[in-house]
């Protein structure tokens, strides 16, 4: 179920999504002094989503270009400080910028004595066994917001994230008939990343009434590794894929050579779509960012649904 605001925290979130600040014409209203973390380093990549979405300039980031590359937005402010990579950050670097806070993810455990020298850290689970990654990316951000002072931030990104999807679900209604597929395709042009389950981007969909087309086994982050030929398991199945650039046109050029990709009844009959890739696991701001594409995508380039 989704996370349950307070009245106060409803009506913040109400306002949130008309200002056109959105969450953050109101974060920074809450906390006290001497609990907010302002000075915050994230090390990875859905920190710092998270981070960002709630208004709070980073005092440094951890691997900035693959922020740029894999998760894009929210952008980071320009000539805020890179401290190396996620698994090695630079120490000396860090303990010159004197964080108040270091949120890391609990896959960097190991640099946990080094970091902890530095500063309080934050470790954050990135997936949940008892949560579908949307909810615990709720949990995550409300969590996080208590941290910086943001609550009010926090709690509007909920309220808005609950206000997006319903919005979608309402405009794909129409399409919600077929099962679909939504995938990245490799570039040798024989394989596909799939992604389903509780996974950010299965939950999304789940969200919006989509039933998956595939229904095989996924690891903890709602994805597995497929062969082009499984897409033919599904035959009356449409397809989404996330085009991410220069590989994306590779893995294209690959398929079109494919005899067995042109076979594909989804390939034969045009139920392609494709959309701008979105960060598979991230927050919030990531799951809003896929279903509004995929609001204005899917009818778009499919017509009318069924």
């Amino acid at each position: 179920m989704p996370v349950t605001l307070s009245r106060r925290s409803a009506i913040l979130g109400g306002l949130c999504l008309a200002l056109p600040g959105g969450a953050e014409a109101v974060a920074g209203s809450e906390g006290t002094a001497a609990e907010i973390a302002r000075r915050v380093v994230p090390l990875d990549l859905q920190p710092t989503e998270m981070l960002l979405s709630l208004g709070v300039a980073p005092a440094a980031v951890g691997n900035i270009p693959l922020y740029r590359r894999l998760v894009a937005e929210p952008e980071i402010p320009p000539g805020t400080p890179d401290v190396g990579p996620l698994q090695e950050p630079n120490l000396e670097l860090l303990q010159h910028l004197k964080p108040d806070l270091i949120l890391a993810t609990n896959w960097l455990a190991p640099q946990g004595r080094n970091l902890e020298r530095v500063a309080p850290v934050a470790w954050l689970p990135t997936f949940s066994h008892e949560q579908s990654a949307l909810l615990h990316a709720e949990t995550q951000l409300l969590g996080l917001g208590a941290r910086v002072g943001r609550e009010a931030g926090a709690a509007a990104w909920v309220a808005r994230t609950e206000a997006v999807l319903s919005e979608a679900r309402a405009a794909l209604a129409a399409y919600t008939d077929r099962p679909t597929y939504v995938v990245r395709f490799m570039t040798d042009g024989r394989h596909a990343g799939v992604f389903a389950g509780e996974g950010m981007i299965g939950s999304v969909m789940t969200r919006l009434g989509f039933r998956n087309a595939y229904g095989g086994r996924t690891d903890v982050w709602g994805t597995a590794l497929i062969g082009i030929e499984q897409l033919a398991e599904v035959p009356e199945a449409r397809l989404i894929h996330f085009h991410r650039g220069p590989e994306t046109e590779e893995a294209l050029r690959n398929l079109a050579e494919s005899p067995l990709w042109r076979a594909l009844p989804l390939v034969r009959e045009k139920r392609i779509v494709e959309t701008r890739v979105v960060y598979p696991s991230g927050g919030l701001y990531s799951a809003v960012r896929f279903a509004r594409q995929l609001a204005r995508d899917l009818p778009a380039q499919e017509g009318s649904g069924g």
